[in-house]
This record gives C-alpha cells, structure tokens and sequence, in this order.
C-alpha cells in the first residue's frame, strides 16, 4: 500500500516524465502555430488596346523635341488631335468599337496589339509620320501609274509599263513599243535608229487597244502564210527576184512593224494587271486614314493595328507578285523574240512607280507591325506565352 501510495504521489509519474535509470528522454513540448499567411494581393488585369489613352502635349515626340517644351502640334487642328477613330454611323460605329468583343476586346487582337516595341510606342508620331509621308508619296506615284489605264495615246506613252525597241536588220527602220496597261502605241521610225530612242524621228504611229491585237496579228499571220506560199510557187516557177526571207520566218508578224508574240504576252499581263492597279490606287487612301488615325495615341487601338498591319502584307505580296510577273514575261518575250534583229527593252514609267509604291508599302506595314497599342509593348512569342497561360498582359 505504502509503495501505491507513493506510485501515486510521485511528481515525475504523473508529469509522465521517466528518471535517468530509465535512459528515455522526455518529450519535448509542442510547438506553437506558425501564423496564417497574408493574403495575396490581386491584381486586376488591364486589356491593352481597348481604354482610351491620352496623347498628352510635351510628351517628347513631337516638335517640343525640336523646338522647346512650349511647341505643340496638337494645338494646331485640336479636333484631329481629340478624335477617338469611330465613325458615328451604324454599323461602323459597332465594328469600330473599343468594347466590340469580335474585333477588338478579346485574347487574340490583344495579342496583335501588344506586338512591337515600346520605344516604338513612345516614337508613335514619329514613326506612323513617316509612313503617312511614304503613303502620300506613293497616292501620287500610284495614280501616275494608273494613267497606263487611259484611252489617251499620249498618257500610254507618258505612263508606260514597257517600252521595246527593234531594229530591222541590215535596215534602217526601227519601232518602239509603248505598253500600256489597255492598249499598245506602236511608233515606227526611218531617221536616227541607230541612236538613242530619244533621237528616233521620221516616226509613224499605230494605235490598239489589247483586244484588238490578237485579231491583228492573226490577219498578220495569214497574210504571211499566203506570202509564203506564193514565193513557194515562184521559186517553183523558176522566178529570181523571190525574197526567200519568208523562208526563215525574218519577216513573220512584222505587219505591225514589231513581233506579235511579245505583244500578246505583254497584252496577257497587261490585261491581268488592270484591276489590281485600280484597287492598288484606290486602298492607298484606306492606307492613308490608317496612318492618320494610328498617329493618335487616343484613336489607336487592337482593331486598328490589325487594318493597318494585315492589309498592307496582303498587298506586298499580290502586288510584288504582279511586278515580277509583268516584268518576267514581258520582258523575256520583248528581249527574246526579234528574230535575229536587234532588241531592247526598258521599264516605263508607270511600271517604276508602282515599284515605288511596293517600296512604300513594305515601310508602312513595317511601322504598323512594331508599334504596339498605346502602352504596350513587348515581343509576339510573349504575349502569346501570356495569353496562353491566361496571365494579364499589363497590370496595374
């Protein structure tokens, strides 16, 4: 009873704590909660290219860098300057829209909007003032270019696309091609051929639309066969005054005084170019309103960038395209097919204006494409690595 006793009263026994014959250590006390965690802060997401930014004066990109802090474009024509690029007429104004969640406040234009460079972004007067430099060049240049279209004989020559010369040989006479893009102006000429086309006179002129040339020039290759013919029966005959040049085809298609071949295949591109150079010359004026509404930080937006990016990639392809081709065939055939006289071939007028005008829509297509929204900013590979892991573009 007495050792229960003690058992009972011992301290250690009931603190459950053991003594050190045992060699077990007590254990050790809990330890306190570690405290609960803060919050994260949310942050809330901003869509670039949908809110309208302020194009404030003496931002540095206009002619206060020039010209002092007290210069201000904006204060010349202040409601340009405050326009905000939506037209006011239905359904324009739904199609033009910041909230339009189809054509501008959505994942994929957002990803468009924020591709180029910030440096761009703050060069934005700049850069879309160059383009809208080139534009304008090229309007001029491009409607140039389009007088090939005219009936005029005077404007084919002005406006050329190509020009062929040929010489006859062993002859004196020599005919220049005019190509147009609706008709061919054919001048033959006795004085001077053996000089630079500019000095060629003694010239007479001819005139076709490019429906009027394969008529021409299959009447021209019947007469030529009935001529082959009859210097076949006078050789024949025993006749010597025959000009056995038809024998060798010198002479085939020359009822024009220039090869048929060439000029069918000029008049096949030339046909196939008439539309393009018409809406080339009128989407120039679409361009130009892309620029002028791109230059303001308050009209730009993800919808705009796409207007002004797609179209003009479209357009350096299909008219590039149209270049090379006119230029390929047409001139291979022009060079290729004098039968052995003495050939040349120059690019007109017109056709070098539409270069230009190529040349002026790779440089604004480049401006449109590095020249984020208004306060974006950053390389395509990372807004699509953002848009894909569902992160917010810009935070605030």
């Amino acid at each position: 009873n007495t050792r229960q006793r003690r058992r009972r009263q011992s301290p250690s026994a009931a603190m459950g704590i053991c003594s050190s014959k045992t060699g077990v250590a007590p254990p050790k006390p809990a330890a306190a909660a570690a405290p609960a965690a803060a919050p994260l802060k949310t942050q809330k997401r901003v869509r670039t290219g949908v809110a309208s930014v302020e194009d404030l004066a003496g931002e540095g990109d206009g002619c206060d860098r020039c010209f002092g802090k007290g210069c201000d474009e904006e204060g010349c024509c202040p409601s340009f300057w405050q326009d905000e690029g939506v037209p006011p007429v239905w359904p324009l104004s739904w199609v033009f829209s910041r909230t339009n969640p189809y054509t501008n406040d959505n994942d994929y234009v957002e990803v468009l909007g924020n591709c180029g460079f910030k440096s761009a972004d703050r060069e934005r007067k700049a850069l879309m003032g160059t383009a809208l430099a080139f534009t304008v060049v090229s309007i001029v240049l491009t409607v140039f270019g389009s007088l090939a279209l005219a009936p005029s004989d005077s404007l084919t020559v002005a406006a050329a696309w190509a020009i062929g010369g040929l010489v006859e040989k062993d002859s004196d006479v020599g005919t220049l091609a005019f190509i147009g893009l609706r008709r061919v102006l054919l001048r033959t000429c006795t004085e001077n051929v053996h000089q630079p086309w500019a000095k060629w006179a003694g010239c007479a002129t001819q005139s076709y639309t490019w429906a009027e040339i394969p008529a021409v020039c299959s009447a021209a290759a019947a007469r030529e066969e009935l001529a082959v013919e009859l210097a076949e029966a006078a050789e024949f005959s025993g006749l010597t005054d025959v000009d056995f040049s038809l024998y060798k085809g010198q002479e085939l298609d020359f009822s024009l005084g220039y090869p048929c071949t060439p000029l069918l295949m000029c008049a096949e591109q030339a046909i196939a170019n008439q539309f393009g150079a018409f809406v080339t010359c009128v989407t120039l004026i679409f361009a130009l309103i892309g620029c002028l509404t791109r230059i303001r930080k308050r009209a730009d937006t993800n919808f705009q960038k796409i207007l002004g990016t797609l179209p003009d990639m479209l357009g350096i392809f299909t008219l590039g395209g149209a270049l090379v081709s006119f230029s390929a065939r047409c001139t291979s055939a022009m060079v290729d097919d004098g039968h052995g006289h003495g050939t040349g071939y120059a690019p007109g007028p017109g056709f070098i204006a539409y270069c230009c005008c190529w040349v002026a829509a790779v440089v604004r297509c480049s401006m449109h494409a590095i020249m984020p929204v208004p306060g974006a900013g950053v390389s395509c590979a990372r807004a699509l690595e953002w848009s894909s892991s569902g992160e917010a573009l810009v935070m605030q």
